[in-house]
């Protein structure tokens, strides 16, 4: 993983330019090298940019054709990558997310709204100033051909657990209603924040958080901010939630003492990861970054007949 990451982020970009600007930098009528030519160095960056998206994307199918192979051997050894794709289910009862009121293992909400932020040019400008948000997980299960495996995440896992499934919005879907707005003022009603601040949210301000963590894959986490208003009609309810019953393929490290997938001891590294879909989304993925490789070839190539035909 740590190798794939620096031929990522250093190797395959360095390589890829020299590659490239040593190519352009050949004059006839013998093969000889003039660096520093400005045109040369130009289009040696616009071609190992798309060569490196190439590299990059291939790079990625491969970790997903990876794990595609290892979800059908259906074998789980403690200490190793581990894949089980199937529908997910709580252990125990579900939760309910907080604003639409889903059946589901796990929630992230935020309750916005519009403030000014000064001037921008000659018009007044504004953006959105968090009141309220959180996340939590119950006990759950992904249910795979052969056996139903826990889902082991922590609590820094499950912003990017919650959002990369199904990234449709940064914030997740935007709720509307009174009746959401009525659920979500009971849920945070029912909370303990304390009075004490204990944390920050955006643009430095002060919050008080109310964390409760029992195990891997049990915990909850809400956040309000000093100056919180109510849940009026001028605030905006955001909401992502991993439904009970929906197909996910989970891959990350296997525990055997607790039959669960986690994350691995550097979780940067190894990463817990749901994918929305399961091995069907990361199918059609493999697919879709194909024909990405193809057309950044192509450019690449592109930029290159083009650069000995104007300048050569």
């Amino acid at each position: 993983m740590a190798t794939s990451l620096l031929l990522r982020l250093l190797v395959f970009p360095s390589c890829s330019f020299v590659l490239f600007y040593g190519l352009f930098s050949l004059r006839a009528p013998y093969p000889s090298f003039e660096f520093g030519r400005t045109e040369a160095l130009w289009a040696a960056v616009i071609a190992a940019s798309f060569a490196w998206l190439a590299l990059n994307k291939w790079i990625v199918v491969r970790r997903i054709r990876s794990e595609l192979d290892i979800a059908g051997r259906f074998k789980l050894i403690d200490g190793r990558r581990a894949v089980v794709s199937g529908r997910v289910r709580a252990v125990g009862a579900p939760l309910e997310s907080p604003c639409a009121g889903a059946r589901c293992i796990a929630y992230r909400y935020k309750v916005d709204h519009r403030a000014s932020s000064g001037t921008l040019g000659d018009s007044a400008g504004s953006r959105m100033m968090t009141d309220y948000r959180g996340y939590a997980m119950t006990p759950s299960v992904v249910a795979g051909a052969t056996r139903s495996v826990a889902i082991l995440a922590e609590t820094d896992d499950i912003e990017f657990l919650i959002l990369k499934p199904g990234l449709d919005a940064l914030d997740g879907a935007e709720i509307e209603g009174e009746a959401a707005r009525e659920r979500i003022r009971r849920y945070l009603g029912e909370i303990d924040f304390g009075d004490e601040c204990n944390d920050r949210l955006n643009a430095g301000r002060e919050a008080r958080t109310k964390a409760t963590h029992v195990a891997p894959g049990n915990f909850r986490k809400d956040t309000c901010a000093k100056d919180a208003g109510p849940v009026g009609e001028d605030r905006h309810l955001f909401e992502t939630v991993i439904a009970e019953g929906e197909t996910f393929l989970v891959s990350g490290i296997y525990y055997a003492d607790s039959n669960g997938i986690g994350p691995g001891a550097n979780s940067t590294l190894e990463p817990l990861r749901l994918v929305r879909g399961g091995d069907a989304a990361l199918q059609a993925d493999v697919a879709a970054k194909r024909k990405t490789i193809i057309t950044a070839w192509g450019l690449a190539l592109l930029t290159s007949a083009v650069y000995f035909v104007v300048f050569v």
